[in-house]
């Protein structure tokens, strides 16, 4: 009957909609453990708007499901842009970008009646983001990118204060190097332990022939 063939699709959409708020819940629990700035309540509303502009779109006659997704995917750019965060020399934020656009796409799955694709994602997500902060946390040296200004006397030769900074900073590249009245400047990107004293670093480079002046932005 009519009214069997409607109760039907409200019992369906009511299975996307909780589907949808369950598995973006999954994500944003995780980013929830790990503290950052967009978490449970922020992936599971992500999911489920998708997954509703997917089913109201996918019911209106003629519309075109695929244009549904792409207005969600071109929405959820600006909500992504929002979590990234510029801290000195470090960005943070991308992952949680990242991991908004997949709950995203988790609940377009879900309106698309794309359950399997769904829940297979949303498990393969929590295993790159757990395996991911673990290889950061316990396998990857920590490091983090700061950029160091050297204030050079006049006739302080550039390459042997390039190599004697390569020295005291490994891993370190020579970023732009300036000629101002009165002195040079050489600066640098160097991406050291996380742990490494910042005053350390300078006071070594303070030391370094010809550097009168050391300027660390991390």
């Amino acid at each position: 009957s009519a009214y069997g063939h409607c109760m039907d699709a409200w019992v369906e959409v009511l299975i996307q909609i909780l589907a949808a708020a369950a598995l973006g819940a999954a994500i944003g629990f995780e980013r929830e453990l790990s503290a950052q700035p967009a978490g449970l309540r922020t992936h599971m509303l992500v999911s489920l708007g998708a997954a509703l502009f997917t089913i109201a779109g996918s019911n209106v006659f003629g519309a075109d499901p695929a244009r549904v997704a792409a207005q969600v995917v071109t929405g959820i750019g600006f909500l992504g842009g929002g979590a990234i965060l510029r801290e000195g020399m470090s960005i943070r934020g991308l992952t949680t970008a990242a991991s908004l656009w997949v709950s995203a796409a988790i609940g377009l799955g879900i309106g698309l009646h794309a359950y399997f694709a769904a829940v297979t994602t949303t498990v393969l997500a929590l295993i790159v983001l757990a395996a991911v902060k673990w290889l950061e946390e316990g396998v990857l040296p920590q490091r983090r990118q700061m950029e160091v200004t050297l204030t050079l006397d006049p006739e302080a030769t550039l390459s042997r204060v390039e190599s004697e900074v390569a020295e005291a900073l490994p891993q370190s590249r020579v970023l732009r190097v300036q000629y101002r009245e009165g002195g040079q400047e050489l600066v640098v990107i160097a991406r050291p332990q996380v742990q490494v004293s910042l005053a350390a670093v300078g006071e070594r480079l303070l030391a370094l022939p010809g550097v009168h002046g050391v300027d660390i932005n991390r």
